[in-house]
């Protein structure tokens, strides 16, 4: 294995400023990521002349393709760094420069750490000099050859100065063993590489660094690792001081020192490690987040605030995924249902696709979406404290008015479920669960005598909807176009059963049931089932509508 050389990193460490040119002497690492001696700080500004506009490091690397719009947070309260008073020093490039430097030194003055020591019989061919770290004592006074010495004598004593000697071993190719110095200013490859790799190393992850990025002060950790400290808390995950906040990052540059570091002595191990996180984060077999928090529908914009830190982290990895998409499910009901728990229903969500993102100061965010398809969880797990999934997309089959009703009692008949699944395989077409169709149907008083056509469907519920705008403050019908999206057209009833269903003042956990529906006629007989039901409440007809 090769190990890095000191000399060849140790011009890495100079100060750019510096004439002539020196290593850093109480280095500060500025937020664009060059790294100058304290000294030369005399205002926010970089004093380098050649220094350029740092690139975006906390926004997340959204692809060309994507149509997310993304707006980053205001940054104008946190423009400003410390004073130079209070500037402190970067704790990792000062051990960098001391490590470094200690290694080069004895790297240029190993061959004046050679001893000379001869054998007792005095033949000067069978003996050869030994190298051995140099202390400050031994430094101080020269070393002189001594003969006619006892090889009884205990040279290891620290009573003896004499140095030690090591008989040649007598074979072709003879060599000196690897000596690992462990003396102050004494340092092999091998440490120095352990050494090395030790400072390179996040205090977070406990991995190389990756992406490194360092805080006001002037501690390093890896970009993603403090993004998701600080999803958590605005603290330094070392020293405990407040960090200016989220925004504050969003234009904070890499270390340039230490990635120049990383690069130099091990380009391998970095792009090991960049593969290593994008495939952990790209490749996971249960590939689809999934957002617990309400209900939504395709076809219809859903507006979210994202505070949560295990959210946050979720929000960044979809925004740099190729197709910018998670999925949403309803939350667990507050009291279980009977025979199915709690989680009755959480098995049906909508897929929601990313349509723009406004970040606040602070982290959290305002997310714009729409609902693009309904899916089905086959699996479930957990992903960094947020939910994933293998998932199935459902989509709606074709109504056949000859066999509608049909199917409508083959599905309510539950002692007929073998019978009914095999003649759905047979003809090619998926139909809802005949146990699932028993629960909704049972949990739905069905009007004695419904509509079976679609358009009569439809006539009944434009009749709802009149009724609800006449009968409630022009606000509300307002609130409703802008919530929930303009109301689709008749040509489309799968859209508007979904539309007229999110509309209705009933329970959120009674809207779900027309998620796992494949019928778009058989979501309006829903509907239409649930106005009836409204309009046989009392507070219903007297005008009192809760939305």
């Amino acid at each position: 294995m090769d190990h890095p050389s000191p000399s060849v990193i140790l011009p890495l460490l100079h100060c750019p400023l510096c004439s002539p040119s020196r290593l850093l002497t109480d280095p500060t690492t500025l937020r664009c990521g060059h790294a100058v001696c304290s000294s030369h700080i005399t205002s926010d500004l970089c004093p380098i002349p050649t220094c350029s506009s740092t690139p975006a490091n906390f926004t997340p690397t959204i692809p060309p393709s994507s149509r997310v719009a993304f707006f980053p947070a205001a940054t104008d309260n946190y423009m400003s760094s410390p004073e130079p008073a209070e500037r402190r020093i970067d704790v990792r490039v000062r051990k960098l420069v001391e490590l470094v430097t200690r290694a080069a030194e004895y790297e240029g003055k190993q061959p004046d750490h050679l001893v000379e020591t001869y054998s007792d019989s005095g033949d000067d061919s069978d003996d050869e000099p030994v190298a051995f770290p140099s202390s400050s004592s031994s430094a101080s006074r020269p070393v002189t050859p001594v003969t006619g010495l006892s090889s009884s004598i205990d040279l290891s004593s620290p009573a003896s100065s004499r140095p030690r000697k090591r008989r040649r071993l007598h074979t072709s190719n003879s060599r000196l063993p690897d000596f690992h110095p462990s003396g102050p200013g004494a340092i092999s490859l091998a440490e120095f590489d352990k050494n090395l790799s030790t400072e390179l190393t996040c205090e977070i992850c406990f991995m190389l660094f990756y992406q490194p990025v360092t805080t006001p002060c002037q501690h390093t950790f890896c970009s993603k690792c403090l993004q998701r400290s600080l999803d958590h808390s605005m603290l330094c995950p070392l020293c405990r001081v407040e960090l200016p906040g989220f925004a504050y990052f969003h234009e904070h540059s890499h270390n340039k020192v230490v990635l120049a570091l990383l690069l130099k002595a091990y380009p391998e191990s970095y792009n090991t490690r960049g593969h290593a996180i994008a495939t952990e984060e790209r490749d996971a077999r249960l590939d689809t987040p999934i957002f617990v928090c309400q209900l939504s529908f395709p076809g219809m914009p859903t507006l979210l605030h994202f505070f949560e830190p295990r959210y946050r982290l979720m929000l960044r990895r979809c925004l740099e995924a190729p197709t910018p998409t998670f999925g949403m499910i309803m939350p667990p009901r507050a009291a279980p249902v009977a025979g199915l728990g709690v989680d009755a229903g959480a098995d049906f969500g909508t897929m929601l696709e990313i349509r723009s993102v406004q970040m606040l100061p602070d982290g959290r965010s305002m997310v714009e979406t729409w609902g693009t398809h309904r899916f089905r969880i086959l699996e479930r797990g957990s992903l960094d404290g947020y939910m994933i999934g293998r998932v199935e997309q459902i989509d709606d089959y074709e109504d056949l008015f000859d066999d509608w009703e049909s199917e409508i009692e083959e599905n309510a008949d539950s002692s007929s479920s073998a019978s009914s699944s095999s003649a759905s395989s047979a003809s090619g077409q998926a139909s809802p669960s005949p146990h699932l169709f028993s629960r909704i149907m049972s949990n739905l008083s069905v009007p004695t005598n419904p509509p079976l056509s679609t358009a009569a469907l439809l006539q009944t519920c434009h009749t709802f909807l009149e009724q609800l705008r006449a009968g409630t403050a022009p606000w509300v019908v307002q609130r409703l176009n802008h919530t929930y999206g303009p109301q689709p057209p008749d040509e489309n009833p799968g859209a508007f059963s979904f539309w007229m269903g999110m509309v209705l003042p009933i329970d959120e956990h009674e809207k779900a049931k027309l998620l796992p529906i494949k019928s778009a006629r058989l979501r309006l007989r829903m509907v239409v089932g649930w106005i009836e039901q409204l309009n046989s409440n009392w507070w219903f007809s007297s005008g009192c509508i809760v939305i």
